[in-house]
């Protein structure tokens, strides 16, 4: 009996330390930072260096002008380098009911709310380890 819930503890302990680590690659004017509270209030494990990470979040603003900015998001595998998934271009747009945001903060605030954690889930099979669908009964 010790020796079986041995096993099961070290297997538990390999398997929570090969969590997959994400950085978001950084802006100049700081727009990335949606993103970013986005994930650490979903709980994924983010790293504040780049070579360190298995994934990385890229935020690519496409157009900007009349205080409208259109962008996505690339997820890029740091292993090899390639382009895993890109999510649709969505517009941000500077307005009094969002308080003058930056268009391009707003873009991102929005692809944050309504693509990121899905894109994460089907495309990386990266699991929130938190979420009550991940949860075993």
């Amino acid at each position: 009996m010790k020796r079986n819930l041995l096993i099961i503890l070290l297997l538990f302990i390999c398997l929570a330390s090969k969590a997959q680590r994400i950085y978001v690659e950084k802006t100049d004017n700081g727009y990335e930072q949606p993103i970013v509270d986005k994930l650490l209030s979903d709980n994924y494990k983010i790293t504040f260096k780049k070579d360190s990470a298995d994934y990385i979040i890229m935020c690519i603003i496409s157009k900007t002008g009349m205080g409208r900015a259109s962008g996505s998001i690339a997820i890029v595998n740091n292993k090899n380098g390639d382009l895993l998934v890109k999510s649709k271009e969505v517009v941000g747009q500077t307005a009094m009911w969002n308080g003058y945001a930056n268009p391009k903060m707003a873009c991102m605030k929005k692809i944050a709310d309504k693509y990121l954690i899905e894109l994460i889930n089907q495309e990386l099979h990266l699991k929130n380890p938190n979420s009550e669908k991940n949860k075993m009964p």
